[in-house]
């Protein structure tokens, strides 16, 4: 892919164009990336009361017994958001899926443990340890330049 920026201050408002030689999924996301309003706070609660998180202090976020955390360096906090709403609201660049049910920063990944036959264990800097699934093991990959 080709990236050119010119500077024109004759323009008025800035403007982007993507040229291709067909409609595709990589077309689609650029599209998405640069229409999209990326919020960097999410709504967390713990113990009745509210909080504002910043996505930089979010380690981890994962489902279980029907509900949603979100795990950060200092506690532990629920949400009303579905793991699908929060890959959604995240920049894909920093936020990972690795499974159906957990979603981790990829600035708070420690070390990868490629022992383990068809996955791979993801040791995060708060040292809880995440398995990559079968399903996600080739995005993962493809996220870390492996």
């Amino acid at each position: 892919m080709k990236v050119e920026i010119i500077i024109d201050e004759s323009i008025e408002e800035t403007e982007v164009k993507i040229y291709a030689n067909e409609y595709s999924k990589e077309v689609e996301n650029i599209r998405d990336v640069l229409t999209e309003k990326l919020v960097d706070k999410i709504v967390a609660f713990k113990c009745r009361e509210v909080f504002i998180l910043s996505f930089d202090e979010i380690i981890r976020i994962y489902a279980q017994d029907k509900n949603v955390y979100i795990k950060t360096k200092d506690s532990t906090y629920t949400t009303r958001l579905t793991i699908y709403e929060f890959e959604s609201r995240t920049d894909r660049r920093n936020f990972i899926r690795i499974s159906r049910s957990e979603i981790v920063n990829l600035d708070y990944v420690k070390r990868l443990d490629l022992s383990f036959t068809g996955t791979i264990a993801v040791e995060l800097a708060n040292g809880d340890v995440s398995y990559v699934s079968r399903r996600k093991l080739k995005e993962f990959k493809k996220a870390l330049g492996l």
